[in-house]
């Protein structure tokens, strides 16, 4: 038996965890003070590389650059000019996200045979499939049923996310796997996690690495300031939430802790 029981549903399977780690990843939801998870070598190092080659190779970026309200409450997409324009205190983020995804796997399109393979079997993986929403209810038990959602981001000179909490939404928990062969610490691009006593913890974004960070309220995360002269920090982002009640999945979440 796998540690999903369904991997023959896409040829992705992440390496087994050591028992130290399941322990940190069963406490996410539920532990006090709140505390993120960074694993190294998530998957095989053959997926891996087949996965990452196919971020790269995506045609078509967007940089999405996003703003507070006055009241520093909710952020509106904008235009590069008026975020630049917009007072430092107001900039909420700016990095690139992968657009017109659907339209890769169009008949006639030149993206490589590959590396749509390579997508497709991902996607069975991470959001069609039961796969990784199977392993995330034995790693991280949420108590009632999830769904997940995808984004591909990468990070031009001087993007950044700027310190929020996504306490708005209906999160639970947000997985993210960086995919750049070629990162550095020197790069930038660290994911800094506060919870609610103020303790910091700083994910920086290995190769192949996954960081898994509850949304919780009192805790703030952030990613700094891309150093690199060129784009990087290739991610994979998926938001876990219920398909419950989010206050009905937590009181089942403690009672099952």
């Amino acid at each position: 038996m796998s540690q999903t029981g369904v991997h023959h549903a896409s040829p992705y399977l992440p390496v087994l965890r050591a028992p130290a780690e399941l322990a940190s990843l069963r406490r996410l939801l539920t532990g006090k003070p709140a505390r993120p998870v960074h694993l190294d070598g998530f998957l095989p190092a053959g997926q891996a590389a087949r996965l990452a080659g196919a971020l790269r190779a995506m045609p078509r970026w967007t940089r999405s650059p996003v703003l507070w309200d006055d009241a520093l409450l909710e952020t509106t997409p904008v235009a590069l000019e008026e975020f630049r324009d917009a007072p430092s205190r107001r900039r909420a983020a700016v990095r690139q996200v992968a657009q017109d995804i659907p339209k890769l796997f169009d008949d006639g399109s030149t993206f490589p045979a590959g590396h749509r393979a390579a997508l497709s079997d991902f996607f069975v993986f991470a959001g069609m499939g039961p796969v990784l929403v199977d392993l995330l209810a034995q790693w991280i038990a949420p108590g009632a049923p999830i769904t997940t959602n995808v984004e591909f981001a990468r990070y031009g000179t001087d993007d950044y996310l700027g310190e929020h909490s996504d306490t708005g939404s209906d999160t639970l928990f947000v997985l993210n796997l960086y995919l750049d062969e070629a990162y550095k610490q020197s790069d930038g691009g660290v994911l800094g996690f506060r919870n609610e006593e103020g303790e910091e913890f700083l994910m920086p974004a290995r190769y192949n690495s996954l960081s898994v960070m509850p949304i919780r309220r009192g805790c703030v995360h952030w990613v700094s300031p891309w150093r690199r002269d060129s784009v990087g920090r290739h991610t994979v982002s998926i938001a876990a939430t219920p398909t419950a009640d989010r206050d009905e999945t937590a009181e089942k979440a403690v009672r099952h802790a």
